[in-house]
């Protein structure tokens, strides 16, 4: 399982974030199926009314933007990331999604590095996002080692984005 370092504390504007397999609420740790994940967070937005919406709409607005290129490169500055294009029924972004419901949707993905997967759930006043990563080949630790610090300080940041857009 993990060897990340376990670090628990809030994110201004209302995000908790939770780092390492210690730190996660077992609720949102359980929903993880990628086996033998050597990467565990989660971080959640507190947002009244947050079930108004599914998963799945969340998702899409964390991940996607049908905006015109040119304003999503704006808005990259922003993010540090530039969103995918709005992508059809079964995905969003990269992922393939599995198992949605309204208030759970998972994302998975492949690379030759490594597997992830992305959870978000929704709650009556809150919305998580958790991110699970499996290295598949030794060189994989050392990238997401480096990838990591920039994942954590764009998962709040897309969190708030989402709820931006979703009002």
């Amino acid at each position: 399982m993990s060897t990340d370092r376990v670090i628990t504390r809030s994110v201004p504007d209302r995000v908790r974030r939770a780092i390492g397999v210690a730190e996660v609420p077992p609720r949102l740790a359980a929903l993880v199926t990628l086996p033998d994940h050597d990467y565990l967070d989660a971080f959640t937005l507190e947002f009244r009314d947050a079930d108004r919406w599914t998963a799945e709409t969340w998702a899409r607005a964390m991940f996607e933007d049908d905006r015109a290129v040119l304003r999503r490169a704006a808005t990259r500055g922003l993010l540090g990331v530039m969103l995918s294009r709005p992508a059809p029924p079964g995905r969003i972004g990269n992922y393939t999604v599995v198992a949605p419901d309204p208030r759970t949707l998972r994302g998975d993905v492949e690379s030759k590095l490594s597997e992830d997967q992305v959870i978000v759930i929704v709650g009556a006043d809150e919305v998580s996002l958790v991110t699970a990563v499996r290295y598949r080949v030794p060189i994989a630790r050392l990238t997401w080692g480096a990838l990591s610090n920039l994942h954590r300080s764009f998962a709040p940041r897309v969190l708030r984005y989402a709820a931006a857009r979703i009002r």
